[in-house]
């Protein structure tokens, strides 16, 4: 089994160039895995993966080619096909080499991808067969510490939105008060405007009347006292009782 491994920061994919059983294998599956194996370390990984499926085609249940084949998806980008090879070679797998190879690559596609979750399962699946890999470890470590960040940023973004939702609360409350006294103002303004007016005494002017007009009115007024008096002098004659005459 030729070995290579690439680690930029325990984030790189690592590369394990596996080869075959050789055990009941077609002697073409073989040959075509060798050929496939110097065209990845040549860095030809579309001409690779032209090789490992041919070798496929002669032996489909070699978890070591369905490994390298995801290998050359991966360099290539292809992340879905990556991780179909990578969990096929899982499932056929007997060699803990290849678990773990494949593991943690499936764990790193998930952290490319930001899925913090099942980045974590497949690395901790991965510690099963490597229980002293550093480079899984510290894998986890950053995936930890970057899910606390994200969950510290969330807190505050949700402090900062309850916090703006109660000045917003505020806001209104305090403009619907402010609504609520203009109200109050329209109609006591209205009431003013159509409140019945009452009628309001004249007032009297000295100035208007001229000294005729006050000569005329004392005489009047002093008729009106000399009728009062003569009316009253004749009723008291004629109450007043005779004097005998015997």
């Amino acid at each position: 089994m030729i070995r290579i491994r690439r680690s930029a920061l325990a984030t790189g994919v690592f590369f394990i160039l596996c080869g075959v059983s050789a055990v009941a294998m077609d002697p073409r599956s073989i040959v075509n895995n060798r050929e496939g194996l110097k065209l990845l370390q040549e860095k030809k990984p579309s001409e690779a993966q032209q090789k490992f499926l041919e070798a496929l085609i002669k032996d489909p249940l070699e978890a070591g080619l369905h490994f390298n084949l995801a290998l050359t998806y991966d360099l290539l980008g292809q992340v879905d096909k990556a991780q179909s090879s990578y969990k096929t070679s899982l499932d056929l797998a007997q060699d803990d080499e290849i678990k773990f190879r494949a593991d943690f690559n499936l764990g790193l596609i998930e952290q490319k991808q930001k899925k913090v979750d099942e980045a974590l399962a497949y690395y901790q699946e991965a510690l099963k067969y490597h229980p002293d890999s550093n480079e899984t470890k510290i894998n986890i470590e950053l995936l930890t510490q970057e899910n606390q960040g994200k969950k510290g940023q969330n807190g505050d973004d949700k402090d900062q939105k309850q916090k703006d939702q109660d000045q917003k609360d505020q806001n209104k409350e305090g403009q619907d008060q402010k609504d609520k006294k203009d109200d109050k103002k329209d109609q006591e303004q209205k009431k003013k405007e159509y409140a019945p007016q009452k009628p309001q005494p004249r007032k009297f002017k000295s100035e208007e009347l001229t000294q005729g007009d006050v000569n005329k009115i004392l005489g009047e007024i002093k008729q009106q006292e000399q009728k009062i008096r003569a009316e009253f002098n004749k009723k008291e004659v004629k109450e007043k009782p005779r004097d005998k005459d015997w």
